[in-house]
């Protein structure tokens, strides 16, 4: 990608500090001030990050979104981070109420600003509402095919999980969530930890969230869900997190089997 970055040679005091943590190595000093030695780089923005003194921008982004790190506003206790993380529940009962578009976008903005893998940022994101029957219907429809051919094969070969128990009816994959997001990309790691984010962010918020793998699959077999979202070629839907406001309290967390760990 072409470089953005642009330092103001008044601000710059020559610490280095952008030298040394830039990941590109495309930043060096000439006679005690910062310099671009590259056309391109990844545009993490970890000079941005890093400058005591505030002197580099970059063009094409919004620079009123960076922000001065304050302890007071930017710490997390981390006891109640790990609590969060341990109450959390798959939500499968929602109430009959709308998520607000503005909450949904504070939502995606965890994701937004999550790291990838070089700074590729692929990532888009579709929100469902209306059209949740529809894309639900053309999932089940895969799905009762997918059911049949399983009971034909497992006349013959036993399988490892029994498909006859499944209700193929609406509801089956969403659970009346009046939300769902779908997580677009070409690649799994930068997707999943971008979901990760925005469950913990929705979870904040006062929202329930449900994985539906489900709907993966569905949309990995389907042509017809694959053009109804505008997927490109090497894209697809990496995530579905179903969401609203849970018609269902919890009051305690559970218990989990120890971690495994190996020390070396």
């Amino acid at each position: 990608m072409n470089s953005t970055v642009k330092i103001d040679t008044e601000k710059c005091i020559g610490c280095g500090l952008c030298c040394k943590d830039c990941t590109s190595r495309v930043i060096v000093l000439q006679k005690g001030k910062a310099v671009m030695m590259a056309e391109k780089c990844l545009e993490c923005g970890h000079c941005v990050a890093v400058c005591p003194t505030d002197a580099f921008t970059m063009s094409g982004y919004d620079m009123s979104e960076v922000k001065p790190y304050d302890e007071n506003v930017f710490g997390i206790d981390e006891d109640i981070l790990l609590n969060t993380i341990k109450f959390r529940r798959s939500v499968r009962h929602y109430k009959d109420k709308q998520v607000e578009k503005e909450v949904i976008k504070k939502i995606i903005e965890a994701g937004r600003f999550t790291p990838t893998g070089s700074n590729k940022q692929r990532i888009r994101y579709i929100v469902a509402q209306k059209s949740i029957p529809m894309f639900e219907n053309e999932a089940l429809k895969t799905f009762r095919y997918l059911k049949r051919l399983l009971e034909m094969v497992s006349r013959f070969v036993k399988l490892p999980y029994d498909v006859s128990g499944y209700k193929l009816k609406p509801g089956f994959f969403f659970h009346g969530a009046p939300t769902v997001l779908f997580v677009i990309s070409d690649d799994d790691v930068d997707a999943s930890l971008a979901s990760m984010n925005m469950e913990l962010m929705a979870e904040a918020m006062g929202l329930g969230t449900l994985y539906v793998g489900f709907f993966v699959v569905a949309a990995k077999m389907s042509k017809r869900i694959r053009k109804r979202l505008g997927l490109a070629k090497k894209e697809k839907v990496v995530t579905c997190l179903a969401m609203g406001y849970p018609d269902v309290k919890y009051m305690r967390t559970v218990p989990r089997k120890k971690a495994e760990i190996e020390w070396r």
